[in-house]
Parts: structure tokens; C-alpha cells; sequence
């Protein structure tokens, strides 16, 4: 897969990823490059997990569907436009770009 079509798979798998969790539908986002990070700690996600549920622009009861530890992964910062509002986040993906492991603010 070139790396345009890992950009792409890690932008889609975000906005699932968002369209499941975020409190408000209507939004647009946009997206940094995807880069890669083996200084992630497994305990740093559940703390971005923990932090995360206290979040209100999303829901409560978020499932990642991916757990640490993790041999790599891949991170995008995204701004998310809600009407006037912008929200600043890094997501964390497994290295298949198929889940979020994790978010927090960026």
C-alpha cells in the first residue's frame, strides 16, 4: 500500500472512529500526515483512555476495539470543526490503521 493509501485508511478509520463517538454528527475534519511513534507506553494509553472519558464532545463508554501493547503506532493530529468550536486532537492507531487505540488533546 502506498503511502497515500495509508493516509487515506488512517483518515477513514478516524472518521469511523468519530462518527461512533463524537456527541454532535455534524462536524468536518482535517488532518495532518500520519507519522509512527514507538514511544507510546502502554500505560500512557489508558491514561489517554481515562482523560478521554471526561471528554464531553464525546460519548461515554468508548470501545477502541485495539488494546496496548502495541509494537508501533501510527499517530495523525486532527482539527475537528464543530460550528464555531475547533477541537485539537492526536489519534493513535493500531499499525494495521484499522482502530484507534487512543486520543487525547492536542
Amino acid at each position: 500500500m502506498c503511502a497515500c493509501g495509508k493516509q487515506h485508511k488512517a483518515e477513514e478509520t478516524v472518521k469511523d472512529f468519530l462518527d461512533n463517538n463524537l456527541r454532535i454528527k455534524e462536524y468536518s475534519v482535517n488532518f495532518t500526515k500520519i507519522d509512527s511513534t514507538k514511544l507510546v507506553s502502554d500505560s500512557l494509553i489508558y491514561v489517554m483512555r481515562t482523560n478521554a472519558s471526561k471528554n464531553a464532545s464525546f460519548k461515554s463508554g468508548i470501545t477502541y476495539n485495539a488494546n496496548p501493547p502495541q509494537r508501533i503506532y501510527i499517530f495523525t493530529k486532527a482539527k475537528i470543526y464543530i460550528g464555531k468550536d475547533t477541537l485539537q486532537h492526536t489519534f493513535y492507531l493500531n499499525p494495521e490503521l484499522t482502530h484507534v487505540v487512543s486520543f487525547k488533546d492536542s
